[in-house]
């Protein structure tokens, strides 16, 4: 089973110390300013803002991918996307692109709830070296812009039975993962072993942790969709 490589950087991490609160201000601003900006770009420019924040997003994978083989060597065991925000990621950026309602309702209900959890409370036992810490607040941050640019930029609103279909897509996902935790001794999405992370939003042990996280997910997805339905509600109206 794969478990997190100690360093002295990642020891020395602290939860909302000043390089976490740091990281967090700069990540919230950009969460909210991106999308604003965004509104602002006339119509005929729009796509040209979708593709810098794709390609933007592209990049930084790869410079993460970089850093890791850096820092150490890559394997299939700790480096494929199959942890929740990684592939978040990609139909984020699937969503941002084609403006597919399936796509956004998985990355506005998982990947904004998920990222912004990971943010407030990060597995820095996972995170080796100020790149690291960089590219992974980045990441996450880009998974909240997309889904908010889908909303505030091009209008998205999720549909009914939306929490439903993510919640089915998200456990149906436990099964080939599961197999290649299987096949390559991995523990992605962390239904093999406990992640080692301080949060309020991880306890008990296996496997009742992963049940604790499916309530605590489905509460969260439940209180992201209010806005939702009053957004809905005031497009019936003017209908």
């Amino acid at each position: 089973m794969t478990e997190p490589i100690p360093s002295e950087f990642n020891e020395a991490l602290r939860l909302f110390d000043g390089l976490h609160l740091s990281a967090l201000f700069i990540s919230l601003c950009c969460i909210v300013l991106i999308p604003l900006l965004g509104r602002l770009l006339p119509k005929s420019k729009k796509h040209l803002g979708v593709w810098f924040l794709v390609l933007f997003a592209l990049a930084q994978e790869l410079f993460d991918y970089y850093n890791r083989a850096s820092f150490r060597e890559l394997s299939l065991a700790r480096d494929l996307p199959l942890n929740i925000c990684n592939f978040s990621l990609i139909i984020a950026m699937v969503s941002l692109i084609t403006r597919n309602r399936y796509c956004f309702e998985f990355s506005y209900f998982i990947g904004v709830t998920a990222a912004l959890q990971t943010l407030l409370t990060p597995g820095f036992s996972y995170i080796y070296n100020y790149t690291d810490y960089i590219m992974f607040f980045f990441q996450h941050a880009l998974i909240i812009i997309f889904a908010l640019w889908n909303v505030f930029v091009d209008g998205m609103v999720t549909s009914r039975n939306a929490i439903l279909r993510t919640m089915i897509f998200l456990n149906l996902m436990v099964l080939p993962v599961g197999i290649i935790n299987w096949l390559t001794d991995s523990n992605y999405m962390y239904i093999c072993q406990k992640p080692h992370v301080d949060s309020p939003f991880v306890f008990g042990e296996w496997p009742w942790y992963i049940f604790s996280l499916e309530v605590i997910g489905l509460l969260m997805m439940l209180i992201a969709a209010i806005p939702m339905a009053m957004a809905n509600k005031t497009r019936s109206l003017e209908g």
